[in-house]
């Protein structure tokens, strides 16, 4: 990810949006549902810290 002071709150909802699409796009692997659902953590800390 780039670095966390230069994304938008724009990128971040793209990047949230993202992650949570592929986790009802389609049939996936317990260890990718995990992390996604890591990811989507991260992101949306990263997002709570810049509002």
């Amino acid at each position: 990810m780039r670095n966390p002071d230069s994304i938008t709150i724009e990128e971040l909802d793209e990047r949230i949006a993202h992650f949570e699409d592929r986790l009802t796009d389609f049939i996936i692997t317990e260890d990718q549902i995990e992390f996604i659902q890591e990811r989507l953590k991260e992101l949306k800390t990263l997002k709570s810290t810049k509002l």
